[in-house]
């Protein structure tokens, strides 16, 4: 039995900033964003994949070359993150990204996906796991002239592609981070990092409860941060080029 689950992004103006010393998120904080269920109440079980992730772009307008190039950079900084094969190619995906009008948009997800497409969204995803928490395909649909309009093409691209990952919730309690929709950054932040690290290590697998996650993740936790994993994933998201683009102003 598969399910099916909806990931939208809400406009709000974004930018890239995070302090010099970022606090480590907490366990709590795992829970809510990699359990939680941003249209309903409860929990879920853990979810995340187990396959190679790959991504298709399907566009009915040409996409800028700069903004392919920035969006393989991301999908590079999520294979580190998660250490999980993510790459892009034009065949025998398993991520389909549709980038269209917004005239198109609705008429769009009902062709490739299920329900309706969240009203208050600029951008949605869907997942599609196995019974047992096993992510086995996704569906991510933006429309580029409206996110292009309103300063947000490149978020909704870093946004999506992140939640797909299998951290599909928001959480105003992590600071900074793009799964909390009242911070001003378009990129993966030092804390989403160690979330996504966390993730995919080795102690989890798909399908666990929270009360088996949280016993498993302050030991993550932990190790991580005696790793010094936080300090090098600042650095290393400072010295990329979506890094330097957005903050090029």
């Amino acid at each position: 039995m598969s399910r099916l689950l909806v990931l939208p992004l809400i406009f709000i103006a974004l930018i890239v900033s995070w302090p010099a010393c970022s606090a480590t998120p907490s366990t709590n904080h795992f829970i809510t964003i990699a359990l939680g269920q941003e249209y309903s109440k409860g929990l879920s079980v853990l979810r995340r994949w187990e396959k190679p992730i790959v991504v298709q772009i399907h566009h009915v307008r040409r996409v800028p070359a700069q903004v392919l190039s920035l969006v393989d950079e991301h999908l590079s900084l999520l294979t580190q993150a998660t250490q999980h094969s993510i790459r892009r190619a034009n065949q025998d995906a398993n991520v389909d990204l549709y980038i269209v009008t917004q005239q198109t948009v609705r008429s769009t997800w009902q062709r490739v996906a299920e329900g309706r497409f969240p009203s208050d969204a600029l951008c949605a995803a869907q997942i599609k796991t196995r019974k047992g928490g096993s992510i086995e395909s996704a569906v991510i649909l933006i429309p580029v002239d409206t996110a292009t309009s309103r300063g947000r093409l490149l978020s909704c691209f870093v946004e999506e592609l992140t939640q797909i990952t299998g951290l599909v919730n928001d959480s105003d309690e992590v600071y900074p981070s793009i799964f909390n929709d009242r911070s001003t950054n378009q990129m993966i932040t030092p804390q989403d990092w160690i979330l996504l690290r966390t993730l995919y290590d080795a102690a989890l697998r798909p399908g666990m409860s929270a009360s088996e996650v949280r016993r498993k993740v302050p030991d993550i936790l932990q190790r991580l941060v005696a790793d010094g994993e936080l300090d090098r994933a600042t650095q290393l998201l400072r010295r990329s080029e979506l890094h330097e683009l957005l903050n090029s102003n």
